[in-house]
């Protein structure tokens, strides 16, 4: 099998899962900071032939909040995403977004709509794809459609709504794809019903390793892909197989135009 996952931090595992003579494992990996970003870095060189990982860089809305001095410096952070861009050391912008789920962050608005156009603006101009973070904010969505539709793939990372509001959000013209990890295994009936009834050719898994845990659980690992698989599987009433050919198609179109296309040869 060739198991794709749309949105993980391998800096926080430490880790990537392997792949062996039976599974392939694709993925991309965020970080946040330029600290952050080396050791990204480092650890994709410590998985070459191992795994094949895809590198993204963004301003998170929470650094607002949970920043240093550094992590809060847009211009500084927006300078050195462009020397990414240009050096071609990432194939995507992201997390970006919004986060107003607290009244912490919702305090840091005016600095998370800041490094919002920052990096919409140059998804655009480099024509990588945008990984979005967005809690409580789906108007600041809409209400950006057109610089969104400038954008050649923007991937809602844990996507948080309904179909209803995803098909809307394809009706404005923006390539969007709709992700989505172990809310599938705990009920969340809004992403049950997205894996459901949305398009085939819109939809990724993802992990977001080793956050986004399930009740009982201190951590999610790279590895758990296999089970959130599984539970597309069952909810689309699909095989593996064919599973298998939709989330790789679908993680192919996204990054492939943004990285080494001979990645994605040879797989499937």
């Amino acid at each position: 099998m060739v198991y794709c996952d749309a949105h993980f931090h391998i800096v926080q595992c430490q880790k990537a899962a392997v792949n062996s003579e039976q599974n392939t494992f694709m993925a991309c990996s965020c970080a946040h900071g330029e600290s952050e970003f080396g050791m990204q870095e480092k650890y994709i060189r410590d998985y070459a032939g191992k795994a094949t990982i895809v590198p993204a860089f963004g301003i998170h809305p929470q650094l607002c909040i949970e920043g240093d001095d550094s992590a809060k410096d847009i211009h500084g952070l927006a300078v050195f995403m462009e020397s990414l861009l240009q050096e071609k050391r990432i194939a995507a912008i992201g997390e970006a977004g919004f986060d107003f789920f607290t009244k912490e962050y919702a305090a840091g608005g005016e600095w998370q709509e800041e490094a919002w156009h920052v990096q919409c603006a140059l998804a655009a101009a480099y024509k990588v794809p945008l990984i979005v973070h967005d809690r409580k904010a789906l108007d600041n969505l809409f209400r950006d459609k057109a610089e969104l539709a400038k954008i050649p793939a923007v991937v809602f990372h844990s996507f948080a709504f309904g179909p209803r509001e995803a098909l809307s959000l394809l009706d404005h013209g923006i390539s969007s794809y709709f992700s989505f990890g172990k809310q599938l295994l705990n009920g969340n009936k809004k992403s049950i019903a997205c894996v459901k009834e949305l398009p085939a050719d819109v939809l990724l898994l993802e992990t977001d390793a080793p956050f986004q845990t399930l009740k009982g659980e201190t951590r999610t690992e790279p590895e758990d892909i296999m089970v959130v698989y599984k539970a597309m599987a069952e909810i689309r009433r699909s095989d593996d197989e064919e599973v298998e050919r939709m989330i790789y198609r679908n993680f192919k179109t996204v990054f492939e135009s943004s990285q080494d296309a001979t990645v994605f040869q040879a797989r499937l």
